[in-house]
């Protein structure tokens, strides 16, 4: 600001000094009347072309003030979310590790409870998904009849790891969900379906009297027919839900009732 003042007050002495305010000055009494008016004028225009300048220079000096806090403001900001991401990276690195170290100190036993409870722990969050969802759909087709038999003793030692559902011979059975759709025959379970959804969970149905279509299929295909092949005590479909695939077996009571009403 400084620099520029005095640019302008050397700008003013130049036009002072020039040919033309020198013939004023040397020209006779007009002349000597006059050169006062026009060297004020000039000065006073000069004066006023500053003041002009400066209030610029100071409202853009404002603007890029307020615009350098902005950026500055903006830069810590990105600072601090990178820090408080960075913290979160090394705390779950450290909480991974310290798990880690945890289950290789644990023996078998407790490794394979803990194992079990997470399982179950996915396994209810699975259930509550599939019971909230409004594209699942009743495996049987007709009248039924069902309660919570999970659990329930079973000849050999066995536990039920299903639901009962007590329809009429023949009644059509459907694929809860869109999958691939496999049958076999046992025993113990006599005509059996597996089911394989499309996001990985397993759903087991035995005592069929016949199959249905088998390979990939939609949601309400008619996969079976109820039955009562095997050991089976009358006419019903043994049907097991596995969130995750085969092998991690929650009970399907809460299924049934939410979506066979």
């Amino acid at each position: 600001m400084p620099r520029l003042t005095a640019a302008f007050f050397a700008l003013l002495f130049a036009l002072t000094a020039s040919p033309a305010a020198a013939a004023n000055i040397s020209g006779g009494a007009e002349a000597t009347q006059s050169s006062p008016i026009a060297a004020g004028a000039v000065g006073h225009s000069a004066f006023d072309g500053i003041s002009i300048v400066e209030a610029r220079i100071a409202r853009t000096s404002d603007v890029l003030d307020g615009y350098r806090i902005r950026v500055g403001v903006a830069a810590r900001t990105v600072a601090d979310a990178n820090r408080i991401v960075a913290e979160q990276v090394a705390g779950a690195d450290e909480l991974r590790d310290e798990y880690a170290a945890v289950i290789e100190g644990l023996d078998d036993s407790d490794r394979s409870r803990l194992e079990s409870e997470a399982d179950a722990r996915s396994g209810t969050s699975a259930m509550i998904r599939k019971v909230a969802s409004s594209d699942w759909v009743c495996p049987v087709d007709g009248e039924m009849e069902f309660r919570d038999t999970w659990g329930e003793p079973r000849s050999g030692g066995r536990t039920h790891d299903g639901v009962d559902i007590m329809a009429r011979s023949r009644t059509p059975l459907l694929a809860p969900e869109a999958g691939t759709v496999t049958f076999r025959w046992d025993s113990i379970g006599g005509k059996s379906f597996d089911l394989i959804a499309a996001d990985g969970d397993y759903y087991f149905g035995t005592h069929l009297r016949s199959f249905g279509t088998e390979g990939e299929v939609e949601a309400g295909e008619v996969i079976g027919y109820v039955g009562r092949t095997g050991n089976a005590v009358g006419n019903h479909l043994h049907f097991e839900y596995h969130p995750g695939g085969k092998g991690n077996s929650v009970n399907p009571f809460y299924l049934i009732d939410t979506h066979c009403r």
